[in-house]
């Protein structure tokens, strides 16, 4: 369609499971003004309330998606697939690009600050780690 930014329809982009990738997002105060907003979209809003749906302003390739907010992670996702955000994604989140479908969520018991725990330093366009890091923020956070 001339004109249209977006599809109407999913495109389906294949994320390599030869590679995991493990990537950490931030999230903004706008869309979750607290760490308890935060806690309750990664424990049970994910799937309740938007359907598996964790909608990005990016559309990096992602197996898992560690998420963080002020400089701690709360948790993260088991990525399913990756599909361009729908119109009725965009309605939901006017900013996505991008749409995660989740499969799994976890809640991490303890917060791990990046920085001063790890030296792992968050941008604004997501920070990939390996996956021995991955393992370092579990073992740290439960």
């Amino acid at each position: 369609m001339a004109g249209s930014a977006r599809p109407t329809c999913p495109i389906r982009v294949k994320v390599s499971k030869m590679n995991k990738k493990i990537i950490i997002y931030g999230v903004s105060n706008e869309v979750f003004p607290t760490e308890h907003d935060l806690i309750e979209y990664l424990s049970t809003d994910i799937f309740l309330s938007r359907k598996g749906r964790f909608r990005y302003t990016q559309c990096k390739d992602a197996n898992v998606i560690l998420i963080s907010k002020i400089g701690l992670v709360f948790g993260h996702l088991i990525v399913k697939d990756k599909i361009i955000s729908t119109i009725e994604d965009i309605r939901a989140f006017a900013p996505a690009k991008c749409t995660y479908l989740i499969k799994e969520s976890v809640v991490y018991k303890n917060p791990i600050k990046l920085y001063n725990e790890l030296g792992i330093k968050i941008t604004s366009f997501g920070k990939y780690i390996t996956q021995e890091q991955f393992v370092e923020i579990q073992k740290r956070a439960n």
